[in-house]
């Protein structure tokens, strides 16, 4: 039955939770505090108390799915959504009968917004994106060539200083959104993430960090240019399962290890320890070096080599 108060979305309940974990991605911890702290979704309760959910849940859940993507935080989302009503819902007239962009025509299009300063479109092609793909497909197919193309011609000369720290930093606000949005209130367990001693390029180890909380791991993410007696401290706090380290040039590469050796001489119990980054990925005897769990040459390779360590 569609209720015909909210357009085509059925407000039938009908899934459990982890129908719906299925068909939004978003993880079970962060729906039910989204429903406990803001009242969206709005399940029903069957006799014993499980909660059922709806297409408009669904469809709801989805849209504040994608406002986080673009970069709003949750509480700026739901008063959108409160203040749309159905309009939010309301899909527009297309302009194009092409289908779906690739990953590949979206990048080269963000790269082009980015490089103009132009925000507006940027944020909207952002939209699109995770509107048509998961967020892992948009970080790996469209954000990570951008600021790779970005780098490679602020080395040629061909980009600005400018033009890098913008593009760098917009798509830094968009996956700490998402970090925020995704964490779970109880997690699997708790990592700890975290650039090397004077290394000061965090995207990379954040994105993990985002695929890691869309995992349900409890990130504590320290950011940039961590230095080696702060990480030690963190970690004898905390008690981690794991901490995962970054460096993104050979430089940071020698602080790193210097870093992975300190956390190594803590009592047990003390974490495991991971780290990847650009020098690891060509130089195996770079690798070897270091006294810890090489997570692979991308965010996905390593949440498949966490999920080894710590399952």
């Amino acid at each position: 039955m569609v209720d015909r108060r909210y357009g085509r979305f059925s407000t039938e309940p009908i899934y459990n939770i982890k129908a719906i974990v299925q068909k939004t991605g978003i993880p079970a911890d962060t729906v039910r505090a989204w429903e406990r702290r803001y009242g969206v979704p709005r399940p029903q309760r069957t006799e014993t108390g499980r909660r059922l959910y709806s297409e408009h849940d669904i469809a709801a859940i989805r849209w504040l799915r994608e406002r986080t993507a673009a970069g709003m935080t949750i509480s700026q989302a739901i008063q959108q959504l409160q203040g749309l009503g159905e309009e939010a819902f309301v899909e527009p007239s297309p302009e194009r009968d092409h289908g779906p962009r690739n990953p590949s025509a979206l990048a080269d299009e963000l790269l082009i917004a980015l490089l103009a300063f132009d925000e507006t479109p940027a944020s909207a092609i952002v939209g699109e994106a995770f509107a048509l793909y998961p967020i892992e497909e948009v970080c790996l197919q469209i954000f990570s060539p951008v600021l790779i193309e970005i780098g490679e011609r602020w080395h040629r000369k061909e980009a600005t200083v400018a033009q890098e720290h913008f593009a760098s930093h917009f798509i830094q606000r968009r996956l700490t959104s998402l970090l925020q949005a995704y964490a779970p209130t109880v997690g699997r367990g708790r990592i700890v993430t975290a650039c090397a001693p004077d290394e000061l390029h965090e995207l990379g180890i954040l994105m993990l960090s985002v695929f890691l909380v869309r995992h349900a791991w409890q990130v504590i993410y320290l950011g940039a240019n961590v230095p080696i007696a702060d990480l030690v401290q963190t970690c004898a706090r905390l008690q981690p399962a794991l901490i995962c380290v970054s460096a993104m040039n050979p430089r940071t590469a020698q602080t790193l290890t210097a870093a992975v050796e300190a956390i190594n001489q803590l009592p047990v119990p003390r974490p495991l320890v991971a780290f990847g980054g650009a020098p690891f990925n060509a130089d195996v005897a770079l690798r070897a070096r270091v006294h810890g769990h090489f997570l692979g040459t991308d965010a996905q390779e390593g949440v498949a080599r966490i999920e080894e360590l710590l399952t």
